[in-house]
């Protein structure tokens, strides 16, 4: 049977998860009880929000909502006895894991969240099964293109001066980079040791070490004209190779292009990661928040 589900939230986050909702036949969308604000900021919305929280259909609730929201929504959600999918947005912080992660997993709902990348791991068993050594290493360099606005002058503005950035710079870096770092720290590990420099300009560059040896470099850039990732991990008998819409996997015996699946595709990977979670009751998931700790951790040494 199909999964009751709705959405709370609004803009891109809840178009895409209604998008993937269409596309994962596990789910029935309910789109009636959707909330399309966050809970709070409107008496609306949270009549509705209160509303979904007592319909008894309801199984799993999406949450699509600003980053200040996401715990205290996901504690009630999960404390009236619904299921919470947290949908793309910036990574969770120690302190946010611990938070959800308060009083244990025992008797709560599931909880899972929406790590598109992920889904890369499927494509190739050997690269999560095939343990990597103390001499990998790789390189990560993430382009993203913004596009400038043209200036408009005005009062205190000389033509021709650049307008004020909209998104802190910081978050935007972490934005970019975290899918891909995320990536890396579930072939890699533990990280323990990193450093970062020049992320105030929008650009970053750093390396991470981790407990088993292995090391990162990385750079990126959110002021790009050119939006382009590339990274390449090497072992003592194997590489992996992403960049556009290919990832390669080379070891002694065989080199292997896949296909990038489409980022829709790639989205319905946590969605089922859900489905499965909460048809066979495992208390934690590939894509559960808490699997993103070492993220958290790498992104803590990297901008403490």
């Amino acid at each position: 049977m199909a999964i009751h589900t709705a959405v709370v939230g609004g803009g891109l986050a809840a178009y895409r998860a209604r998008d993937t909702l269409r596309r994962c036949e596990l789910f029935a969308a309910y789109t009636e009880r959707d909330v399309s604000e966050a809970p709070g900021s409107s008496p609306e919305a949270t009549r509705k929000w209160a509303d979904l929280l007592d319909s008894p259909e309801i199984e799993l609730v999406v949450l699509a909502v600003p980053p200040e929201h996401r715990v205290a929504l996901s504690s009630a959600a999960r404390a009236a006895g619904k299921a919470v999918l947290l949908e793309e947005g910036p990574p969770l912080s120690l302190a946010e894991l611990d938070q959800l992660d308060e009083g244990g997993a025992e008797g709560k709902a599931a909880i899972g969240m929406v790590l598109p990348l992920r889904g890369l791991l499927a494509l190739d068993q050997a690269l999560t099964r095939v343990p990597w050594t103390t001499l990998a290493c790789g390189g990560l360099l993430v382009s993203e293109y913004v596009p400038v606005p043209a200036p408009t002058p005005g009062p205190g503005r000389r033509p021709g001066a650049a307008p004020a950035r909209a998104r802190s710079v910081p978050q935007d870096v972490l934005g970019a980079v975290s899918p891909y770092l995320d990536l890396v720290c579930q072939l890699f590990g533990k990280p323990v040791t990193a450093r970062a420099e020049g992320f105030e300009a929008g650009v970053a560059a750093g390396s991470v070490e981790f407990a088993s040896g292995a090391r990162l470099s990385l750079a990126v850039t959110i002021r790009s004209v050119v939006g382009s990732v590339q990274l390449r991990l090497t072992d003592t008998e194997r590489s992996v190779h992403l960049q556009g819409r290919g990832l390669w996997v080379e070891d002694a015996s065989r080199t292997v292009l896949y296909p990038v699946p489409s980022p829709g595709e790639l989205r319905v990977s946590s969605y089922r990661d859900m489905a499965r979670r909460l048809r066979s009751g495992p208390a934690a998931g590939d894509h559960s928040p808490q699997s993103t700790r070492l993220l958290a951790d790498c992104l803590a040494l990297l901008w403490p």
